[in-house]
């Protein structure tokens, strides 16, 4: 039986079948003129895939050379050419080819190639059409992938966590033709981005990828958006595709017990009013993500200190920094983002540092222009082109520097040559940002090589400490005193607020809940506090029917993708119970020699990635070392290795 229908999309998608543009604003002139702030190279993609012309897309070629290489002289009059074309075929001008079919797969990536500047191989052309949204258009040749038949009508399945995974889980569930519920202890979607609400809080992905490839938004209004605009877009996709109606909210799931005679999970849960309720599941999703809860730091101290104290992940908004001396501990992701939101506000700003982060360089203008946005929503393909072209550019281009290069002659400030130009690059910008404050530049410079850690995008950190009125230690603290910090140097800065910039709990993973899978054997018993495993980062030996999104090892960490390794994992989830079904099974979980088999190629190949690296102590690796949290394979590998589960990998009773 095949899939049910799709529901309808959030963002309706343009297509060859909406043209002539016609109406008020949609006049030649009017259309050239918007198309005048779109980028000519995606406008060349958009082009080619209308009209199926070859041609043009080698005679224009010359407007995708990427500017560090210099723009050719003739790019300026080929992108003039490329709008007026476009435009002519946007208002009917220009008849289009009728009835094309599918874009060949030959063509497709010709294409691709050309947009990026550089080759772009077979292999990556599938997850290409799937993660860059052309699937779910009409015309796109498909995804090979086996079709699946309806389950059970009273197959019911779990998720736990409604933030974007979540979210996802419940949108491809329905679609499958599944019940489902999902439970979140929050009032609302959105996981992280709806607890997080610290000043400038926003994605350092870029947005046009960070989403879902089945629900491209044409309207981002900054290429890296704030908070509150990725929270109302997951809202929009979880009232659009009927999540929410799923959801019971202010309910924290404490408990999953596997009954082995009933093939099914209790789940226990906690309700707003504190009451516990039993509900059974055929299958369990945990979508809580890699993040636990917040870390306080063990200083001495803390709790005598006088003034407020806050984490970035409980943020108050009344908080009122107007004429306070403002202490933060911790230089990552939402310092990067807390501290220049606040700057402005603080008569002075302390930051205390333990290890720098790389930074990458900041963008003069983040705003998406009003013509790119108009393109988006009216000019078919120009999206999910525009999409696949910010996704490859952030994403497995960077493989090639976190892994440690055997031979290398600089290994203990890089591991390879793409990862010693990376460095100078990254240092390069921090010189050029510090030139007026040498005094600052040695602090700012990481000891690590890049991707050691999560590598940051600069969102006015460099300016912000520049600023007369902002200091940057690198003394490690000692003790705080009610009214300041004494740092190992013995000085003491005084202080009226304490932010806490430092970071989440990754381990123990789902510490959060008890989980008992066969046997009566405790996942927590399995994996101890901090040395959790799975076949590929989603299944574990002796726990049937349970799915951990987000789980070990799967973390994408040399690029974009948090979103991609959602809807992966998720497939791979229901491609598991759609073996389960066609094989009259009840239960599937992984093999133990298949999970062991995987973990040795896991680890043998985590010891030749960054994260390894002898200077680098970070949260994705435990008390021991080893790195729990990174995936050690590309992308596209980890994409290809979730499409179908292998049945010779599992057991199925």
């Amino acid at each position: 039986m095949s899939r049910p229908p799709r529901p309808a999309s959030v963002h309706p998608r343009p297509t060859p079948a909406g043209l002539p543009l016609t109406g008020t604003g949609f006049d030649t002139a009017s259309v050239r003129t918007q198309l005048a702030e779109a980028d000519p190279g995606t406008l060349l993609m958009a082009l080619t895939h209308l009209t199926r012309d070859e041609g043009v897309l080698e005679r224009f070629s010359s407007v995708c050379v990427p500017p560090y290489l210099g723009a050719p002289p003739e790019a300026a009059a080929q992108a003039e050419e490329i709008r007026g074309l476009l435009t002519a075929a946007l208002t009917g001008e220009r008849p289009l080819p009728r009835d094309a079919g599918p874009l060949p797969v030959e063509l497709f990536r010709r294409m691709a190639s050309a947009h990026v500047h550089e080759p772009v191989d077979e292999e990556f052309v599938p997850l290409l059409l799937e993660q860059c949204g052309f699937t779910r258009l009409a015309d796109s040749p498909p995804v090979p992938h086996n079709e699946r038949s309806r389950p059970p009508e009273n197959f019911h399945v779990v998720v736990i966590g409604a933030g974007l995974t979540g979210i996802c889980a419940g949108v491809k569930l329905a679609e499958a033709g599944y019940s489902y519920r999902i439970y979140d202890r929050n009032d609302d979607v959105g996981g992280t981005w709806l607890t997080n609400v610290y000043p400038n809080v926003g994605v350092d992905t870029p947005s046009h990828f960070y989403s879902y490839s089945f629900e491209v938004n044409p309207d981002w209004p900054e290429f890296f958006s704030k908070g509150p605009v990725v929270l109302d877009y997951l809202r929009r996709c979880a009232d659009g595709y009927g999540v929410r109606e799923h959801v019971a909210f202010r309910t924290e799931v404490v408990a999953c017990v596997y009954d082995e005679a009933l093939h099914r999970w209790r789940v226990t849960t906690r309700g707003p009013d504190g009451r516990l309720t039993d509900e059974w599941a055929d299958a369990v999703m945990s979508a809580i993500g890699f993040f636990q809860g917040p870390v306080r730091p063990e200083i001495p101290g803390l709790d005598d200190f006088a003034g407020p104290v806050v984490h970035t992940a409980e943020w108050d908004p009344a908080l009122d920094f107007n004429g306070k001396r403002v202490a933060m501990i911790g230089t990552g992701a939402s310092a990067m983002q807390v501290g220049p939101g606040i700057v402005d506000d603080v008569a002075h700003l302390t930051v205390f540092q333990r290890q720098p982060p790389w930074v990458l360089p900041r963008g003069e203008d983040p705003t998406v222009p009003t013509g790119a946005r108009w393109a988006m929503r009216h000019v078919p393909y120009y999206a999910e082109w525009f999409r696949f072209f910010t996704y490859w550019h952030a994403s497995d281009g960077n493989f090639a520097r976190v892994v440690m290069d055997p031979d290398w002659t600089m290994p203990d400030v890089s591991v390879s040559k793409a990862s010693e130009e990376l460095r100078q690059w990254l240092i390069g910008y921090a010189q050029q940002e510090m030139a007026d404050r040498p005094d600052l530049l040695a602090k700012v410079i990481p000891s690590y090589p890049p991707f050691g850690k999560r590598i940051l995008r600069d969102t006015d950190w460099f300016r912000m400490l520049r600023r007369d009125h902002v200091g940057l230690v690198s003394e490690p603290i000692e003790r705080l005193t009610p009214h300041g910090l004494v740092t190992a140097d013995g000085v003491e800065t005084p202080a009226d607020v304490l932010i806490l910039a430092t970071g989440y709990q990754v381990l123990p993973m789902l510490s959060r809940i008890r989980i008992t899978g066969r046997g009566d054997r405790e996942l927590s018993d399995l994996w101890g506090t901090d040395d959790p495993r799975a076949h590929l980062g989603t299944t574990v030996p002796g726990f049937p029917n349970l799915f951990v999104l987000a789980g070990p090892n799967s973390a994408p960490n040399h690029g974009a993708g948090v979103n991609l390794l959602a809807e992966a994992q998720v497939d791979y989830a229901l491609g598991c119970l759609d073996l389960l079904h066609k094989s009259g099974a009840r239960a599937i979980e992984p093999r133990q020699d298949a999970h062991d088999a995987y973990n040795v190629k896991v680890d043998e190949a985590l010891t030749n990635r960054v994260w390894s690296h002898h200077t680098v102590r970070s949260y994705y690796q435990n008390s021991v070392g080893r790195v729990v949290t990174s995936c050690p394979w590309r992308l596209v590998d980890f994409w290809t290795m979730l499409r179908e589960p292998d049945p010779a990998e599992h057991i199925l009773r």
